[in-house]
């Protein structure tokens, strides 16, 4: 397999944004506007979520009256946001690089008194993949630099002296979950096209963790898989048989979820149908099973789901269009309460954004609200719905740039844009902190991978998108 990574120019969000696939790859999609989408039958809901999905600029508000539910909103197990209150101002200072941390952070789990760090160069698109530990009790500054390794590598997926040409190693980290106490990171882009574990024509992975944060490593000779994990808990990866690209994982109605771009069952790899897909693990984590594909019916073209969410018992998932035209932005499963698995019937497409086709950064549930940051002809923007269907746009102040996450830090909530940090106050957003630099290490460039936010011990950490290095917002003296 050639892999080649595609640059998407999008005039109107004033960005180069890339957008990566191995699989049968095209000419470069120019989105200029609205891109008008051929109708997809099977789906006539899809309008009307559109018409019920007024965009209109609000501050956050407050939160929704709580309700019974399933499963809680979000995704990962908590994390402790740290005591109120915020300081009035903060500073961007450089922590350091990890050791083979590539050009990216793309995401920031806490665990213990550790983040874990998730790399990439740039994914679905070129070699490289890490997961590095931050320890801040090890970075003492009484010790001399020499003296203090405060970083770590926790997992090396770069497969070092394999043969290049098809993609040798990962092509990305861009997900850490922490679900029941362990760690799962989706192999974004598998070393060519899948090792062969179980499917010869292509197979993605999960890599999961034992309770302590520890993965197992690749295996010898030729850095193999690692193990498989085990009932008991053990460290090992997940096979995700007939995904090209594995995204993300999710835990909703008591099964563990992975959104992928897949061959369905009995079609054929790199000529047949290639839908969006969850996939669902089996108890002991070694399988992943093709479930659900999206779109239903497939209508062509090269399709897969995104970043995922729960929310008011829905699970949410970004869509990716390989060519940019999609009629929607995002669909949500919505099963029966006692339903045993999600069907093509329980899918509901939706689109909010005036050109459809919107790209997903990122959503953060908190506080009965859903934030979304998504990208489309009309800019990177942060939507918030109390309801999970009429949406509001949060105008951040021009200065800092496109968003790329939000977070609660110390009784706030904070939102990472390319040149500043906002908070979201009931006055409206405001600037709590300015890159100065003529170049920002947060700049938004890769639709997959966007400067993370991560929370640990009251402080607020953020990834650089230049060089891999490790940043924290610090209370200005």
């Amino acid at each position: 397999m050639t892999r080649r990574g595609l640059v998407v120019l999008v005039p109107v969000v004033a960005a180069v944004v890339t957008l990566a696939s191995c699989s049968r790859p095209r000419a470069p999609v120019r989105v200029d506007g609205p891109v008008e989408a051929p109708a997809v039958e099977g789906h006539p809901d899809a309008m009307a979520d559109h018409a019920a999905a007024p965009i209109a600029d609000a501050g956050p508000g407050e939160a929704s009256a709580g309700r019974a539910q399933i499963d809680p909103d979000g995704n990962d197990d908590g994390y402790d946001p740290g005591a109120p209150p915020l300081a009035p101002s903060y500073t961007p200072v450089r922590i350091g690089k990890p050791p083979l941390s590539w050009q990216r952070i793309c995401d920031i789990a806490p665990l213990g008194d550790r983040i874990v760090l998730a790399h990439a160069n740039q994914p679905l698109g070129i070699d490289g993949a890490t997961l590095t530990t931050f320890r801040p009790a090890a970075d003492d500054p009484s010790k001399p630099p020499a003296e203090r390794r405060p970083f770590a590598v926790a997992f090396d997926w770069n497969r070092f002296g394999e043969p290049s040409k098809g993609g040798g190693a990962g092509q990305g980290f861009i997900r850490v979950r922490r679900i029941g106490g362990r760690l799962f990171v989706p192999d974004a882009d598998p070393p060519y096209n899948g090792l062969g574990v179980v499917e010869q024509g292509t197979e993605g992975y999960v890599f999961v963790s034992d309770a302590s944060g520890a993965f197992a490593p690749a295996r010898a000779p030729h850095f193999r898989v690692p193990r498989a994990p085990d009932g008991d808990g053990g460290a090992g990866a997940g096979v995700v048989p007939r995904a090209y690209h594995v995204i993300d994982v999710v835990a909703f109605r008591g099964r563990i979820y992975t959104s992928t771009g897949s061959v369905p069952p009995k079609a054929r790899a790199w000529s047949g149908p290639s839908p969006g897909a969850l996939h669902v693990a089996n108890a002991d984590l070694t399988r992943w099973t093709y479930e659900v594909g999206f779109p239903e019916p497939y209508p062509g073209g090269v399709w897969r789901l995104t970043f995922l969410v729960r929310f008011r018992d829905r699970l949410y998932a970004g869509i990716q269009d390989y060519d940019g035209r999609s009629p929607w932005d995002y669909v949500y499963y919505a099963p029966s309460a006692n339903a045993p698995a999600i069907t093509p019937g329980d899918g509901h497409p939706v689109r909010v954004t005036p050109g459809g086709a919107a790209f997903t950064l990122r959503w953060f549930a908190d506080g009965g609200r859903l934030y979304w940051i998504a990208g489309s002809t009309d800019g990177v923007k942060v939507r918030v719905t109390s309801d999970g269907d009429t949406w509001e746009v949060i105008d951040l102040p021009a200065e800092v740039g496109r968003p790329t996450d939000i977070k609660r830090f110390r009784g706030a909530l904070v939102v990472q844009a390319e040149r500043g940090l906002v908070a979201l106050e009931a006055g409206g957003p405001r600037v709590i902190g300015r890159v100065t630099d003529k170049k920002s290490p947060f700049a938004f460039d890769d639709i997959f991978c966007a400067a993370p936010l991560g929370v640990l011990d009251g402080d607020l950490y953020v990834g650089s998108q230049r060089d891999g290095s490790l940043w924290r917002w610090a209370a200005s003296p």
